[in-house]
């Protein structure tokens, strides 16, 4: 009796977009055409970058003397013999279900990242560590072949679908010829770029699929020269500062240019250069840098008129057409999603309109019939008008009441760093800074438990680094407040006892 065939089993994780089902259906041709037998099996992902979409396929020679084979339909773990993903942490998620083993799996991955919902919404740095993934991969796989196959593709113009498909075959996982593989891609759409990325991630594949990382040297930043009367009032206040904080300063300044006027960009440099004077200069003024970039995030924070300024500028579209690959000439339409409430139309009004906007249960009811989700398309001229029109509300920003607002809190968080006993405590409360992000209730709740922090350092007789940044760590965990209430109830309680 003929022994069976055994299958060769090969699992594919793809994100939505990257032509995953396209190189299913290339790999099953090249089987059909080589006279394998091919059977595959997928299992969607989820939209919004939460899983990848996972393909399975087993493949087996056609024979005589055997009869037609029965193949699974799903994958086991340590029955794979290839893993095929389209970034590296789809790599991880495939050592984490056990489908990567060390005595019989390849591994072929592209590095690069395409951060998930749950790394990009984390309060604080939610993303996944590439160099442990990595190291992960190394060491339980069989064998490990990646490289940036995001960036190879983009240079040739196509989807990473072609540059899979080429370090599978230059991987030589699959006992088929290069020329079946070149015969697949030789017809269809876009076959002369596809054919292009194929045949460089081919012999990238082929030659073990890593290259020494030759990193650019590192650029010195210097002040470029005024050329405007604008840049010859405000790049000598910039120079003026200490050489190793130009950079950050003067990004800020710019992001303060475009956000608001040259008066708000001169109030961040006097306070800048009022950092400076406590800054012992240590590591590079490094209280000064840290500082200055958080102050002028936090000055730009995002209001209405801000949004909308982001949202019609020709840039914005420019890198649209760029990302969906639209030929020049070609109309694209542009989706936007808002989703305006209350606050954010009373942070809009003067102060004591929008105070009183707030203060009114009639108002604040009738407003929020009125409001809610809302699809526009912003490549219609009514859309562009609108959102122009609501961007020019910026030169009344400083007497709206989310100014008003905002400027609280930045006042006496700046204020408790230029107070601080020491530069240690002073840069980690210039870190806290950093708490301030996202917008609703996220935002409400980063910058209400950074104002506890500034609260409980007053109250302190000795303020240290080591409790500012435990109590900043806890307030970033997210939603659940338990360990952050703890941290500050039993520091509360110390000082209590203190006391007494």
């Amino acid at each position: 009796m003929t022994a069976p065939l055994k299958t060769i089993n090969m699992i594919v994780a793809a994100l939505g977009g990257e032509g995953g089902g396209v190189l299913t259906n290339w790999l099953i041709d090249v089987a059909k055409r080589s006279g394998w037998y091919c059977q595959s099996t997928s299992l969607a992902g989820v939209a919004q970058r939460t899983g990848a979409t996972i393909y399975y396929l087993e493949f087996i020679p056609r024979s005589k003397n055997q009869p037609e084979p029965v193949m699974s339909l799903f994958p086991a773990q340590g029955d794979i013999d290839i893993a095929v993903t389209s970034e590296i942490a789809e790599a991880g998620r495939m050592i984490s279900r056990g489908f990567i083993s060390p005595e019989r799996t390849t591994l072929i991955s592209s590095d690069h990242r395409v951060y998930g919902i749950t790394e990009k919404s984390a309060t604080a740095d939610g993303t996944a560590d590439t160099a442990f993934i990595l190291d992960l991969s190394t060491r339980y796989a069989n064998r490990f072949v990646h490289f940036d196959l995001l960036e190879l593709v983009q240079r040739h113009g196509t989807v990473i679908s072609a540059g899979l498909f080429g370090a599978i075959a230059g991987a030589g996982v699959l006992p088929f010829q290069r020329d079946v593989f070149t015969e697949v891609l030789a017809v269809g759409k876009g076959a002369a770029a596809n054919r292009a990325a194929f045949d460089e991630s081919f012999d990238r594949a082929h030659s073990g699929g890593v290259a020494l990382y030759d990193p650019d040297p590192p650029s010195v930043f210097g002040l470029p020269e005024a050329t405007t009367p604008l840049g010859a009032r405000l790049l000598p206040l910039v120079a003026a500062l200490p050489e190793g904080v130009h950079e950050v300063v003067y990004q800020g300044v710019l992001r303060l240019l475009d956000y608001q006027d040259e008066a708000y960009a001169a109030d961040f440099l006097q306070r800048v250069a009022q950092v400076v004077d406590i800054d012992s200069g240590h590591n590079g003024y490094d209280l000064t840098q840290e500082t200055a970039r958080w102050l002028a995030l936090w000055m730009a924070f995002e209001d209405i008129p801000r949004v909308a300024q982001l949202k019609c500028r020709p840039a914005r579209e420019t890198e649209i057409r760029e990302e969906v690959r639209a030929a020049s000439g070609q109309f694209i339409q542009v989706t936007e999603f808002f989703h305006p409430r209350v606050e954010e139309v009373a942070a809009l009004l003067p102060k004591a309109w929008g105070q009183r906007l707030l203060n009114s249960n009639l108002l604040t009811k009738v407003l929020e019939s009125m409001l809610g989700a809302r699809k526009l398309r912003t490549d219609k001229v009514l859309t562009q008008w609108t959102l122009r029109r609501l961007a020019a509300l910026k030169g009344g920003r400083r007497k709206s009441l989310g100014f008003s607002q905002e400027w609280v809190m930045i006042e006496r968080w700046f204020s408790a760093v230029l107070s601080a006993p020491s530069p240690v405590v002073a840069k980690a409360i210039a870190d806290c800074g950093g708490m301030v992000k996202g917008y609703g209730a996220t935002r409400h709740r980063t910058t209400s438990r950074l104002l506890v922090i500034l609260d409980a350092i007053k109250t302190q007789d000795v303020v240290t680094a080591d409790f500012i940044c435990r109590a900043q760590k806890a307030a970033m965990l997210g939603e659940d407040s338990a360990a952050f209430d703890d941290l500050i109830q039993s520091e509360s309680s110390l000082m209590e006892h203190a006391v007494q």
